[in-house]
């Protein structure tokens, strides 16, 4: 008989990662489906639980495994006394995907999060407020960030982007562009498909202020914007 191999750390998180980009794909689709409120990032978060909820629940059924439902504005969790904060809540990312690795072999590696950070984008909504700046310096810039901290432990993270105006292509040029401004050290956002209107980009980071440095962060974008008023979303 052969001898049983253990699953890795890093097999485990592969899988991890894989299960909730599906999830956040299928919902994103789901909810672009639907006539909701799009006018605030937080509206748009919210009304995605019950959809995540829901997918969470059919793929789990398919892939005959257990997964949670992202818990959404979880504060930070403290893993060691030096990351307590006095009774204080820590940084909330939009959304917390847990991996617990029954494996570990110490109890820094036991549960690990994916983290997810949600940002409208588009034209500017006012002189002061640019989506597609903030979508940078608010979002991409937590993840690497010893403020807020987000991925730390974890080899990935995940940006939502809900379009709201504009074309995914202007979008994608405007944010790279942003990132030479606020994080020039970044490799651009990387376009790899399009499937039912969720855009896949992806970057690969080297960072400086959260471990691991090495890290990549999956940028799912939706297409909420009305087809009477653009025509072909594609453009």
């Amino acid at each position: 008989m052969g001898r049983y191999s253990l699953p890795s750390a890093f097999e485990l998180w592969k899988r991890h990662e894989c299960i909730y980009i599906e999830v956040f794909s299928l919902a994103l689709r789901k909810f672009a489906e639907s006539q909701c409120d799009i006018s605030h990032e937080d509206i748009i978060s919210e009304a995605l639980n019950p959809i995540l909820n829901e997918i969470c629940f059919k793929v789990g059924r398919e892939k005959h495994c257990d997964i949670s439902k992202p818990a959404w504005e979880q504060p930070l969790q403290p893993i060691r006394e030096t990351e307590l904060k006095g009774g204080k809540q820590g940084k909330r990312p939009d959304f917390t995907c847990s991996l617990v690795n029954p494996y570990a072999l110490s109890a820094d590696e036991h549960e690990v999060h994916l983290h997810v950070e949600c940002k409208r984008l588009g034209e500017p909504t006012s002189r002061t407020w640019i989506l597609n700046e903030q979508y940078v310096i608010n979002g991409i810039m937590r993840f690497d960030s010893s403020e807020h901290e987000y991925g730390k432990r974890a080899l990935s993270g995940l940006m939502i982007g809900y379009i709201v105006s504009m074309s995914p292509l202007e979008i994608l040029s405007e944010v790279n562009a942003h990132q030479k401004k606020y994080c020039a050290d970044n490799p651009e956002i990387e376009y790899q498909l399009t499937i039912n209107d969720v855009y896949q980009h992806y970057q690969r980071l080297s960072r400086k202020n959260v471990k691991p440095s090495d890290f990549g962060l999956f940028h799912l974008w939706i297409d909420l914007r009305s087809p009477l008023n653009v025509g072909e979303k594609q453009k």
